[in-house]
């Protein structure tokens, strides 16, 4: 891919995913900062619909940890949520049959715990060759510290450590445009 501009280091919107992982009703509540990474995943849910950008939820044990919460729901109406009892998502058949559909190269990360599911999938990912994104101000774990330490330990095993605004702008990657007025809104908002 050497011929595409900033290929393996920009995300471009033809070839990303959204993907939220686990923000779950019975994890929130014991994660640090849950309400700023609540904001910053409604951010991404609503770009993923203005710049045309699939999305993925999963769903850790819902059974047991109970549904992506509510907060989120109007902003993922449509979207399929996707039940898994392994860690990573990638140990998840309609994981990688979704993924496999959409025949992208690049996950934009965020969703928790960071330093369990967010990990084992964003390092299953970079095994894979995936290029990936993870949006620091939209992941999240119990405590803090860990959190930190599992994104050193992606960033050293070849992740992107970003942030959504960051990341919104580079999916545009133009002024001017009516994506980017929505986008400004958003993150504005």
């Amino acid at each position: 891919m050497p011929d595409r501009c900033g290929a393996g280091i920009l995300a471009e919107r033809d070839r990303s995913v959204f993907l939220v992982v686990d923000f779950q009703e019975k994890l929130v509540p014991h994660v640090a900062d849950a309400q700023d990474i609540l904001a910053n995943l409604i951010r991404l849910c609503r770009a993923a619909e203005i710049l045309r950008i699939p999305l993925l939820v999963t769903e850790q044990n819902p059974g047991g940890l109970g549904p992506t919460v509510a907060e989120l729901e109007p902003h993922i109406r449509g979207v399929e949520r996707i039940e898994k009892m392994t860690f990573s998502c990638f140990g998840e058949p309609r994981f990688l049959k979704r993924l496999e559909e959409l025949n992208v190269d690049t996950l934009l990360i965020g969703g928790i715990e960071a330093h369990v599911c967010v990990a084992q999938t964003a390092l299953h990912a970079i095994l894979r060759g995936f290029q990936v994104h993870i949006l620091v101000d939209a992941v999240g774990s119990r405590n803090p510290t860990v959190a930190r330490i599992a994104v050193s330990r992606l960033k050293e095993a070849g992740a992107i450590v970003t942030c959504t605004e960051m990341a919104l702008f580079e999916l545009m990657g133009r002024a001017g445009t009516p994506e980017f007025k929505e986008i400004l809104k958003l993150v504005k908002g």
